[in-house]
This record gives structure tokens, C-alpha cells and sequence, in this order.
């Protein structure tokens, strides 16, 4: 049996202030107590206050600056998001950790694509040909593909217009950049890679869901054994 963790001071005047926040008592864009009002209301001291804050700062909610109230910010997808990095590492220390993160962006990768055979616009078609026509040019570049690769892919993930999906999707590219090198290095895999691009193109052009999925998960999938086979000669 574990001992119970008994909670610390400031992160239940973390968890007051996070209430007060998301209620509306304290919107974006106002400014909290000043750290003596605080330790006067809520009856504790000065390290417990600024140790709330700063956990709150963390959580992406406030903003510090030295002499200034603590003012209160609307959290980003980008902030949401990089609280994971921490996470991140570690599953990328292990292969089966690699592997989780390499399913979830193919969850998300291929959900997008078949989201975008339906909804992507005329402007969304041009952009993505753009990209494909910059990736298809830079094929024998292994310097350079590797950015209109990602470019590329953060081109499907903008067609469902939410900032979620586009930091995760920019996320996962950092994240996974070990894998794309590694890959890339395999003989022939930017040349897959570009055919792939081609096929997922031309399904969402065509407006065929089904297509665009499959054409996603093949080229994910090729992507993961290419990379497999390159940390099997390391």
C-alpha cells in the first residue's frame, strides 16, 4: 500500500483561482489579485501564492510579469498541447511508446484526410496541389523534402479548420521527426513518399472519402516500416 499524498497548499489555491477563472468571475484579458490581496483572503503566504501562479502560468491560463498582477489568458490549442511534451519524451524513450505515437497520428491523420475529401474547398484543393508540386520538386532533396513533407500534410489538417487538429498535427511532425529522418534515409522512401502524396491528392480532388482514407493509411504505414527497417540497421 502507498501512503495517501496529502494535496499541496498551492494547488488548492491553484484549483480557486482555476474555478474563479473558468466561471467568468476573472475573463481573459483581467487581472487577478495582487499576490498580498491573495494572501490576505485566502489566509497563507507568499511562496504558496506565487507557487499557484506560476502552476497556473504553466496550465497556460496566466501571464507573469515582474511588478505586474497576474493577468488572466484565453488558453491556446498550442498551450494545450505542449503540456504534453513532458509525456511525450518519455513514450518516445521506449519502441512500444514510439509506436503508440505513430498510431495516434495515423488516427488523426486519416480521419483528416477523409474529413477533407468532403469538405475541402476550391482554395483547399490549390493549396494542397501547391505543396504536393513543391514535394514532387524537392524529391531528390533530402535536406529539404522533409519540410514540404510536413507541409504538405499540415495542408489536410487546416481543411477542418480547427486549431486542435493543426497543433496537434504540427505536434506530432516535431515529435515524429526522428521517425522522417530515419525513413527518409531508406532507398527510395521520398519517392514513395511523393506517390503517396499524389494518391491522397487526387482521392480528396475527386471527392471520394473512402479512397482518401485508404490512400493515408497506406502511406502512414509504409512511412512506420521504413523507419522500422532503418532502426533495425542502426
Amino acid at each position: 500500500m502507498e501512503p495517501i499524498r496529502r494535496r499541496r497548499l498551492y494547488e488548492e489555491i491553484a484549483e480557486q483561482l482555476e474555478r474563479l477563472i473558468i466561471s467568468g468571475e476573472f475573463p481573459a484579458g483581467s487581472q487577478l489579485p495582487s499576490e498580498r490581496d491573495l494572501m490576505q483572503q485566502l489566509k497563507v503566504g507568499r511562496p504558496a501564492v506565487r507557487e499557484a501562479l506560476f502552476a497556473l502560468q504553466k496550465m497556460g491560463m496566466v501571464s507573469l510579469s515582474n511588478g505586474e498582477r497576474a493577468m488572466v489568458i484565453a488558453p491556446t490549442a498550442s498551450t494545450v498541447v505542449n503540456e504534453l511534451s513532458g509525456a511525450v519524451r518519455y513514450f518516445l524513450s521506449t519502441p512500444s511508446g514510439v509506436r503508440s505515437l505513430q498510431d495516434a497520428r495515423a488516427f488523426l491523420e486519416i480521419g483528416l484526410a477523409r474529413y477533407a475529401a468532403v469538405h475541402a474547398s476550391a482554395e483547399d484543393l490549390q493549396h494542397m496541389k501547391d505543396r504536393l508540386e513543391e514535394n514532387e520538386r524537392l524529391v531528390e532533396n533530402r535536406e529539404l523534402f522533409p519540410d514540404s513533407d510536413v507541409a504538405f500534410h499540415l495542408t489536410i489538417a487546416r481543411i477542418a479548420n480547427n486549431p486542435i487538429f493543426t497543433t496537434l498535427n504540427t505536434a506530432f511532425a516535431g515529435w515524429l521527426r526522428a521517425q522522417r529522418s530515419i525513413s527518409a534515409k531508406a532507398e527510395g522512401s521520398q519517392r514513395a513518399a511523393c506517390k503517396a502524396h499524389r494518391a491522397i491528392f487526387d482521392a480528396i480532388a475527386r471527392r471520394d472519402p473512402d479512397a482518401a482514407e485508404r490512400a493515408m493509411r497506406e502511406h502512414l504505414e509504409a512511412v512506420t516500416d521504413y523507419y522500422w527497417q532503418g532502426e533495425a540497421l542502426r
